[in-house]
């Protein structure tokens, strides 16, 4: 039998309550897909701001360690910038000082129309050289222990302080500037510093102030009373003796390591010295080098030149 003649045997009420039973099913599966999609609706909301709320959270927290982490880096750097400064502020002063004191010096020396100095042990020419070399190294000194008390890292200007130390011991000490000349002599201290030495240089210049009890640079007056003190004066060999007699043919390899340091102040004063108007001599490195009178440095005048500029860039 087929369905049409299924539903003619079934009759009219059978088909009514057919339809009506379709239409209670149909109903019945929509109020529970509605029910189910409500439900299923407010689990997601739930969800939905369960994670928005972790997310926020977090985002919160995270920006919290930011800021936290910012602020507490500012007030670090505000704090230990004035730390530094403190405690370098009046060196600093006196490096740029002494770094134009020095250049002046080198410039006179070089000059043709200068005629000759005592550059005996007895002359305030040589004493007052000495002294002005030893200083830039006493001050350098004394720069770099201040490492200990202050953090260098807040201020790159303050850093190239602490670098100078390092670069004068080249200037004085390194083959970078003698450039392999065949009368360096390595084993003794004709024309250079040996670089340990430097520091116990450094250190014979330093001395307590009996008022404040603050590390200090011995005043020249001082200087000149070790040189009555043959104990003392032996603290501070090599330089004397480097200096007797000097001139820039007599010691062509020094007077490379004078030039040398003298590029390095100029350099320094260049890169911070101009608030101060601290006046400096030019120093033109040609003539300069041809004082020498030395066939090797003549002969490869360009390249020292070139490195001895190199010095004050790389300050």
């Amino acid at each position: 039998m087929g369905f049409w003649d299924l539903l003619s045997a079934m009759g009219i009420t059978a088909v009514t309550t057919l339809g009506v039973a379709w239409l209670l099913t149909e109903k019945l599966i929509n109020n529970r897909l509605a029910k189910d999609l409500k439900q299923f609706d407010a689990k997601l909301t739930t969800a939905v701001n369960a994670a928005r709320a972790e997310v926020e959270a977090q985002y919160k927290e995270r920006v919290e360690l930011v800021l936290g982490d910012a602020a507490a880096d500012r007030a670090y750097r505000s704090e230990a910038r004035k730390r530094l400064y403190q405690a370098l502020g009046p060196l600093r002063f006196q490096l740029l000082v002494a770094a134009a004191e020095w250049t002046n010096r080198v410039a006179r020396i070089g000059l043709k129309s200068s005629g000759s100095y005592d550059m005996s042990l007895q002359g305030h020419f040589l004493r007052s050289t000495a002294y002005r070399l030893l200083r830039l190294l006493a001050i350098a000194e004394l720069i770099e222990r201040q490492s200990a008390f202050a953090d260098f890292m807040v201020d790159p200007d303050m850093r190239t302080l602490l670098k100078f130390k390092r670069q004068a011991g080249q200037c004085l000490s390194s083959a970078d500037v003698s450039m392999a000349h065949p009368d360096e002599d390595w084993t003794s201290q004709k024309q250079h510093v040996f670089s340990d030495v430097l520091s116990n240089l450094a250190a014979a210049m330093i001395v307590k102030d009996a008022g404040t009890g603050i590390e200090r640079v011995v005043r020249f007056d001082e200087f000149q009373r070790r040189f009555e003190d043959d104990d003392l004066w032996k603290e501070l060999h090599p330089v004397p003796a480097l200096m007797v007699g000097f001139t820039p043919n007599s010691r062509p390899i020094l007077w490379l390591r004078m030039l040398a340091l003298s590029q390095l102040c100029i350099g320094l004063l260049e890169a911070q010295g101009e608030p101060l108007g601290l006046e400096v001599q030019p120093i033109n490195l040609n003539e300069m080098l041809h004082l020498s009178d030395d066939a090797f440095i003549m002969a490869k005048a360009n390249q020292y030149v070139g490195a001895l500029k190199a010095v004050t860039a790389n300050n």
